[in-house]
């Protein structure tokens, strides 16, 4: 065992090197990560993190300016590395977990796996890659949650989710998650993490806080700025469907964009909490994430980093379960570099047909595992051990 993680962790790391020097070069070139530099660099010199908003703006609450500053700790030449050790160390650390829980095998086994199936995931599932070469943020958000949801344990459960949500908003959907289970301690937890956190950066950037609210949040902002041709052409979130062809091309009113939204986001709840119910927490956990991205008013496709995740479910439900059948098929459509498909202005029928599928890929099996989800209908029996505060019902049959 300690020479296969022995391995495992060389390879990881041979892997990680190769993206970071061989692959990024080519596409991301950590386009994003040094965006954050450079909005630091703003935030120091004028005091007010989004202005100007042009390119490389920072899109984040003011809260998360508490996760990028330790940037300007780490030397200009080192940064990427050390933000892509981090990156993996997380992804190492959402795998391990999820191993663990699933297939009740100890710690260091856990480990073993997943650093094997890190090494796999950073070189060949693009959401992985694409978020190493961009320096997104997106394995430090998994990690954060499926640690809060599955390994923390006490009055500390849900300080994670809530840091997890002051940093980028969407994670939000797993205090409702809690919320729905009745599980008041750690939604509250959570609330009053994010919120301390959003008061603690008024107190600090207060001009920075003040535009992000009064510009950017309620002043639609970011939905306008989604609105544009390249967000609308690349993103997978249910709104973009509709701004690009063959239908109404940026012809989406905020309202709509909003409905849209609500209404996946509402289906995403129901679903994982009826699988909740049923017995089933970690599929449950994870038909969340996928609302995270779809439900978003963008999602580009570094936001599916969590693709990997959803081999859970066909070992938790079994692989003759449809439901499985449906998941195996969602994670591996999520695993194919669709981003080297999308063009636009095609002469033939056909180079459209393929620009649209591609460009739809991840939304359609989003939506189609949100769908399965409400198939079914057995509860599990000996389900993996979680919170049973709402036992009763979670062994009951729904029809």
């Amino acid at each position: 065992m300690a020479w296969s993680t022995f391995v495992g962790l060389a390879v990881l790391v041979g892997a990680t090197l190769f993206v970071v020097y061989r692959v990024a070069p080519q596409f991301g070139q950590f386009g994003d990560l040094y965006g954050r530099y450079s909005n630091l660099l703003t935030l120091r010199a004028t005091g007010n993190i989004y202005s100007p908003y042009g390119i490389e703006a920072f899109t984040y609450p003011p809260s998360a300016i508490f996760l990028f500053w330790p940037l300007l700790w780490v030397p200009l030449s080192a940064l990427t590395i050390a933000w892509t050790s981090l990156s993996v160390a997380m992804l190492v650390l959402s795998f391990g977990v999820m191993i663990n829980q699933v297939s009740h095998v100890g710690r260091a086994r856990a480990l073993c796996a997943a650093l094997w199936f890190a090494a796999f995931c950073v070189v060949a599932v693009p959401p992985v890659t694409e978020d190493i070469w961009w320096g997104q943020t997106g394995t430090l958000l998994v990690a954060a949650v499926v640690v809060d949801f599955l390994w923390v344990r006490g009055s500390s459960k849900g300080v994670l989710v809530g840091l997890a949500t002051a940093f980028k908003i969407y994670p939000g959907l797993f205090i409702v998650t809690w919320m729905l289970r009745r599980q008041w301690r750690e939604a509250l937890t959570a609330i009053a993490t994010a919120t301390s956190t959003l008061v603690l950066a008024l107190a600090l950037w207060p001009s920075s806080t003040l535009t992000f609210f009064s510009s950017e949040l309620f002043g639609g902002g970011e939905l306008a700025r989604f609105k544009s041709g390249t967000e609308s052409l690349a993103s997978s979130s249910i709104t973009a469907l509709f701004m690009r062809p063959p239908f109404h091309f940026q012809n989406v009113n905020n309202v709509i964009n909003l409905s849209l939204m609500v209404l996946v986001v509402v289906a995403v709840l129901w679903a994982g909490h009826r699988l909740w119910l049923l017995g089933y927490p970690l599929s449950s956990l994870v038909i969340v994430f996928v609302g995270t991205a779809v439900g978003a008013p963008v999602a580009w496709d570094h936001y599916f980093v969590f693709a990997p995740l959803l081999l859970v479910i066909p070992i938790e439900f079994g692989w003759r379960a449809s439901f499985a059948r449906v998941a195996t098929v969602c994670a591996v459509v999520m695993m194919l570099p669709w981003f080297v498909l999308r063009k636009s202005g095609h002469a033939y029928w056909w180079q459209s047909t393929i620009d649209f599928v591609s460009r739809n890929a991840l939304l359609f099996a989003s939506l189609a595992l949100i769908g399965a989800a409400f198939s079914v209908r057995r509860a599990r029996r000996g389900a993996a051990e979680f919170d049973t505060r709402a036992s009763e019902p979670q062994m009951a049959e729904l029809d």
